[in-house]
């Protein structure tokens, strides 16, 4: 019974409530569409204005939508800031579906303790909410123009989800996000200029750029901190000429995953990010033709990076002085830079073995310069095309493994290992291809054990050995060697043994 009785005096003072609000309102003169927001809230329900036809709901008539369904933001402001008498908003906070919100949602410096949601609602100008301190924003499948996020604070997630439109920059700089920035669904137009800027950002969750979501414009989260996830999969960043997605100096707690049909038109920049496990780019697009597809010099990552299982460049694709805690798996991957570049890891580490096999293809150059590897570089089956230049660079690499350049691999241009490092040289059944020039060249190398040109060898231009020394063999036997310049094959050091090609 005392549960009973506690309800009905809850009930009651509700209501009592509800009725002195309607008294107020009615001095103020608020609309009737105000009127039911002012009630919903007092109750912690939702004000839905939405219409029982789906055509009626439609964001893009939003501007032709009429009384019943308009909030001034000097009502959405005086909620916020308890300037109306008698009006107290429960936990459930505001929730407003439907509604066209007339005016500038000027909502800086405030604090609301509550979650604040506009779903599916049309916002005509700029919502401001630089340095405000929020518990949870949801403005899932509402249409706005500018929002002003300087230095907000969440205690939860931001929701820019489901039809979500912004037609105008969405500011999160510096922002303080204490759940997930999700974008799921959402629609960012801002082109050439900075559409989502979350630069400086702290994100204790995962950071959901996917399922559909389209940007044209930037988006750019240089200096963030993600406990989480970044997460790109199943969506378009176009920004062609320009800088389309941008991680610089960003630290990821978790992986970083570009994949699942994942686009990008114009430069991905992660100069400098730190990615504590994978770096996973399987199954996406990269297309900025003439510049960097993905420019990660410097970058530091905890596990694996996988480039490959429909990955694809057109660009170069640049990892100079970065460090690759695991192996760096370009299995079935593209790169596509003709005549430049397609593949640069100069002066990078990587503490596993590079994979550039089956299906692998480069066109362009691929440039390992002082590379230090801690374990091999397997590019068996892989096609590697830059004709009349260099199609492999591995100059004054260390190599902790073996080079296997062998069982199909097929270079269009010189491989060049002069003044490498390295186990073992295994190019048998290799074909080698650069007519009037340097077919293979590791001058001044030192090779620990064999060096294997059998086996279906075949080499179309000069193979050069000068000053290298070999611990182990050479065997040349059923090798190829064609167009060799000034000699066959020339040999400045002096192997264990050395079994000629065939005359």
């Amino acid at each position: 019974m005392w549960l009973q009785r506690a309800m009905l005096r809850r009930d009651n003072g509700a209501a009592a409530n509800v009725r002195s609000v309607r008294k107020m309102v009615d001095r103020r003169r608020f609309s009737p569409a105000e009127i039911k927001l002012l009630d919903a809230v007092n109750a912690g329900r939702a004000a839905d204005y939405r219409s029982s036809f789906a055509s009626a709901d439609l964001l893009a008539q939003g501007d032709h939508w009429g009384d019943e369904r308009t909030i001034s933001a000097a009502a959405i402001r005086g909620i916020i800031n308890e300037t109306i008498p008698a009006l107290c908003p429960t936990p459930a906070g505001m929730r407003i579906a439907g509604a066209r919100i007339a005016g500038e949602l000027q909502l800086a410096s405030v604090q609301i303790p509550y979650p604040l949601e506009l779903i599916g609602c049309r916002v005509e100008n700029p919502i401001t909410l630089n340095r405000a301190k929020l518990d949870f924003l949801n403005l899932s499948g509402s249409h706005i123009g500018r929002m002003n996020g300087e230095s907000l604070e969440l205690s939860s997630s931001v929701f820019l989800n489901n039809g979500f439109v912004a037609t105008d920059e969405v500011c999160l700089r510096r922002a303080h996000v204490g759940g997930d920035l999700s974008c799921i669904g959402g629609r960012f137009d801002h082109p050439q200029h900075l559409a989502l800027d979350a630069g400086g950002a702290i994100v204790h969750g995962h950071v959901l750029l996917s399922n559909g979501l389209t940007v044209s414009g930037q988006v750019n989260l240089t200096d963030a901190k993600v406990g989480g996830l970044l997460y790109c999969a199943h969506s378009l960043i176009e920004n062609p000429g320009f800088k389309a997605l941008t991680i610089d100096n960003a630290q990821f707690a978790m992986d970083v995953i570009l994949s699942n049909g994942f686009k990008a038109r114009g430069e991905v920049s992660a100069a400098g990010a730190t990615i504590n496990r994978l770096l996973y780019c399987n199954n996406c697009s990269l297309d900025n033709a003439g510049g960097s597809a993905l420019g990660a010099d410097g970058v530091v990552i905890g596990s694996d990076a996988l480039l490959g299982n429909w990955f694809y460049a057109k660009g170069a694709v640049r990892f100079c002085d970065a460090v690759i805690r695991g192996n760096l798996r370009c299995v079935g991957g593209a790169f596509d830079n003709p005549g430049g570049v397609a593949l640069v890891l100069d002066r990078a580490r990587v503490d596993g073995s590079i994979h550039m096999h089956t299906r692998f293809l480069a066109n362009g150059a691929v440039q390992l310069d002082f590379i230090t590897l801690g374990g091999s570089l397997i590019g068996s089956g892989g096609s590697f095309q830059n004709t009349r230049g260099v199609a492999i660079s591995l100059r004054g690499a260390k190599i902790n493994g073996n080079v296997a350049l062998n069982n199909g691999f097929r270079a269009r241009g010189a491989v060049v290992l002069d003044w490498s490092e390295i186990i073992e040289l295994i190019c048998s059944e290799g074909r080698f291809e650069n007519p009037g020039g340097v077919a293979l060249s590791a001058n001044n190398a030192r090779i620990a054990s064999n060096v294997f040109f059998n086996d279906g060898f075949r080499s179309l231009g000069t193979v050069q050995l000068e000053n290298t020394t070999v611990g182990g063999e050479i065997d040349c036997a059923d090798g190829t060697f064609e167009q060799a310049g000034k000699g066959t094959i020339t040999f400045g050091a002096k192997p264990s043994q050395y079994r000629k090609p065939p005359v």
